[in-house]
Order: C-alpha cells, then sequence, then structure tokens
C-alpha cells in the first residue's frame, strides 16, 4: 500500500462529497414519494379516455338508431346517460381525494353504456360488443396492469350476465368465442402496459438519479469553494509553524538552564519539546507533500503513536482519565505522524464533550487483518441526525469548533484503506472507532 501525500487541503478537496450524496438521495427519493400521489391524482389521459369513450358511444347510439329505428329514444337515453356520467366522473377527478373512484366509475360506466346498447340490439350477437374491446384500450391508457386485469374481467363477467338474463341457449359458441376475444385483447394490453411501466419506472430512475447527481455536484462545488479558501492559506500556514519552531526551539534551550532540578518543571519542558517535534513534523508533511516522492508503505506501532497521543492528553488536560484497555502489536498501514495526529484529534473531541474533566476510555483490538482502536467519553453524546454530518468539512456542534479536525481523521484513516465510525456509547456519552489495516509484512519504517 503506498503512502498518500495529500496536503490537508487536498484531502478535504478528495472527499467533500461523502454524506452529501447520501442527504441528496433521501431528499431524491421522497421528492419521488410525494410526486407519484399527485401524478396518480391527475392522470394526464382521463379526460382523453373521456372524450373518446362518449364519441364512440355516441357514434354508436346513432349507428344502432339507424339501422333499428324502433329503438326510438332508446339508444339516445343511452348517450344522455352516458353524457351526464362522464361529466360527474370529470368532476370527481378534479377533486383530490376523489380522483381514483372516477378513474374506476369511467370504467364501469363505459361497460355497462356498451352492453345496454347490445342489450338492445340482440345481446351477444350485436356489434356493439366491440365496445368492450375498447374499454380494455382505454384502460390500457388509464390503468396500471392490474386495473386492466380487473376492466377485462368486469367486461367477461357483464358479457355472460348480459346472456344469462337473454338465455344461453344457442348462443354458446358465441359467447365463448367473444369471450375469447376480450381475453386475448386484455392479455395484449397488459403485456404492453407492463412493457411500458417498467419503461417508465426506468426513466423516472435515471431522471431521479441524474437529479440526485446535480445536487450533489451543486453541494461539492459549494465545498469545494469552502475548502478552496482555506486551500491558499495552508502552505502559508506551514511556513509560518515551521518558522515559529525554530523560535520555540531557541526559547527552550533559553528556559532549560534556569529549571535547575524541579523534576515537575523539567517534565513540562520535555511535554513541550514533544509537541514542538508534533509542530516541526506537520509544517515537514505539509510542505513536502506537493513535491514528487517515491512511493513508501507506511508502518506504525499502534502502541508507540497512542502512548505519544496519550502523553500530549494528559500533560493539556490532567483532569481528564484515560484508560486503556487491550493491545495489538501488529503494525498498522499508516505512518506513525498521521496515526497520532488521528488519535490526537479524536482525543480531544472527547475532552472537549467533557468540558475538560471526566474519565474516557480507549479500547484496542486486533480483528483479523485489521487492527480497532475506539475512543469513548462520557459527555452528553451525539444527535443521530449529526452521526455522518460530524465527518463534512466545516460542520461543527462547538461554538469554537472549526469542523474540520474528524473530516481531517477521516481522510487519514481513508487514505490508508480504513474505515471511522461514530455511534451513541451505551450508557451516555459517545464512541468513536477506527479500524486499520494490518500493514504487510514486506513493508519497511
Amino acid at each position: 500500500m503506498q503512502q498518500s501525500h495529500a496536503t490537508p487541503a487536498g484531502r478535504l478537496q478528495d472527499g467533500a462529497t461523502q454524506g452529501v450524496v447520501a442527504r441528496a438521495q433521501a431528499a431524491g427519493a421522497e421528492k419521488l414519494r410525494r410526486a407519484i400521489p399527485r401524478a396518480r391524482a391527475a392522470h394526464p389521459n382521463f379526460d382523453r379516455v373521456l372524450f373518446l369513450r362518449h364519441i364512440a358511444i355516441f357514434s354508436g347510439a346513432v349507428f344502432a338508431w339507424w339501422q333499428h329505428q324502433q329503438l326510438g329514444w332508446a339508444a339516445f337515453g343511452v348517450v344522455t346517460a352516458s353524457a351526464a356520467l362522464n361529466f360527474a366522473c370529470s368532476f370527481l377527478h378534479r377533486r383530490l381525494h376523489w380522483a381514483g373512484i372516477a378513474e374506476v366509475a369511467s370504467s364501469v360506466i363505459g361497460v355497462g353504456c356498451w352492453i345496454t346498447l347490445a342489450a338492445v340490439t340482440g345481446g351477444v350477437p350485436s356489434p356493439f360488443i366491440a365496445g368492450l374491446w375498447l374499454e380494455i384500450v382505454l384502460a390500457a391508457m388509464l390503468f396500471a396492469p392490474a386495473g386492466i386485469v380487473s376492466v377485462t374481467l368486469w367486461s367477461v363477467a357483464a358479457l355472460w350476465g348480459l346472456q344469462a338474463l337473454r338465455g344461453l341457449e344457442g348462443a354458446r359458441n358465441t359467447l365463448l368465442l367473444q369471450t375469447a376475444f376480450l381475453l386475448g385483447m386484455g392479455s395484449l394490453s397488459f403485456a404492453i402496459a407492463r412493457s411500458a411501466l417498467r419503461t417508465e419506472e426506468g426513466l423516472v430512475r435515471e431522471r431521479d438519479d441524474l437529479d440526485v447527481r446535480m445536487r450533489a455536484l451543486a453541494e461539492e462545488l459549494e465545498q469545494e469553494r469552502e475548502v478552496g479558501r482555506l486551500g491558499g492559506g495552508v502552505a502559508r500556514l506551514a511556513h509560518g509553524l515551521k518558522n515559529a519552531v525554530h523560535s520555540l526551539r531557541g526559547f527552550a534551550a533559553l528556559i532549560e538552564p534556569t529549571l535547575g532540578d524541579r523534576g515537575d518543571a523539567r517534565a513540562a519542558l520535555a511535554g513541550l519539546r514533544v509537541a514542538i517535534d508534533d509542530l516541526e513534523a506537520l509544517a515537514r508533511m505539509t510542505l513536502d507533500s506537493g513535491r514528487a516522492q517515491p512511493p513508501a508503505a507506511p508502518r506504525a506501532a499502534v502502541g508507540v503513536a497512542l502512548e505519544r497521543a496519550l502523553g500530549e492528553m494528559r500533560m493539556a488536560h490532567a483532569e481528564v482519565e484515560w484508560n486503556v484497555e487491550g493491545d495489538a502489536d501488529a503494525p498498522v498501514a499508516l505512518s506513525d505522524a498521521a496515526l497520532q495526529e488521528v488519535l490526537v484529534i479524536l482525543m480531544r473531541n472527547a475532552v472537549e464533550a467533557m468540558d475538560g474533566c471526566g474519565r474516557a476510555r480507549v479500547t484496542v483490538a486486533r480483528q483479523g487483518e485489521s487492527v480497532c482502536l475506539c475512543v469513548r467519553d462520557e459527555g452528553a453524546g451525539i444527535e443521530p441526525s449529526d452521526l455522518e454530518r460530524i465527518f463534512e468539512p466545516g460542520y461543527t456542534t462547538k461554538p469554537q469548533g472549526s469542523g474540520y479536525g474528524l473530516y481531517l481523521a477521516r481522510q487519514l484513516v481513508q487514505d490508508a484503506g480504513g474505515r471511522i465510525a461514530a455511534r451513541p456509547a451505551s450508557g451516555g456519552g459517545a464512541e468513536v472507532e477506527i479500524a486499520l489495516p494490518v500493514a504487510p509484512r514486506s513493508a519497511r519504517a
């Protein structure tokens, strides 16, 4: 595994959209879920279906009157009833909670009108039985595949009911033939509607995916601008730290002769020198990261990095009691400086969560080809809505926080092929766990 040489600003840019995409996908799914009822309540084909049905019934009634003038006003009564009922369905369809009922009622009315025309023109042999075929086609324009099946079965039931009233003798063959036509038309319409529905669902998913990506890109660009404002000052900050380190070393050398045999003062001075060394290492790593370097396999001793991080925390926050559980001798695929930086970030967050006073715990365990380190505090804990966002750049729940500590920790861990997660701790507080891959045996320090 090659060591990552990305600067802190570069690491900020590398993963700026993690967490953003998840929220954008959730927003897109919610948008689609809300859009489905609206589309169902105002079906774009409904008025067209009503118009086609009315024209067909009107034409059929005129033809029936022309062929059988003895029908008199019966044919026009069917047209009048159809028009009135279709108008009522159109009115109801504009009411949000009645739209589905209006669509079902319109198909029932259509089948009823065609059966009435067939009843007054000879029953099953009547040419108006073809109107039931039309109803199945109109159902395909209006309903999902299940609705087409319902209209087909309703048409078949109405056909058999009509002939049952007139008597089945002598009409069985015609009845079976018409039934076969209806079922065939229903099956064909069902297959076409199902194929169209699948295509439409695919287009909706593709559209929604594009919408999610556009949202994610928009948020990414915004975060990139935020990170870019910091990136320009990182090199200047690192250079200034490097110069300040030399000054601090000089002051430490001047202070040392004045301490005499005071053990506590010398321990404090030793801690100051460790902090100065860490600042210098960070400054050099930042300034050298943009230069071409030969690939190197990082190899950090967990115990050494942990002891250094604990020493820094105990020196800076004496009122916090640290307990360490477990042990792992295997080195991890991360540099010593990077591992220590990650641990310091997690420990400092734990200290700040407890307002600088309390007990905290670090657990170390080997799990397969990974080493897991878990930092737990007894603070107020983490809100569920913040569990993912705390790793985003610039997001913080602390009044004086920068919002970049946990993000940098995550980038360092992920650059090494590991993972990091936060969760509420049982009994109160919070815990952050990192899992790092064990370094290959062939790696060299």
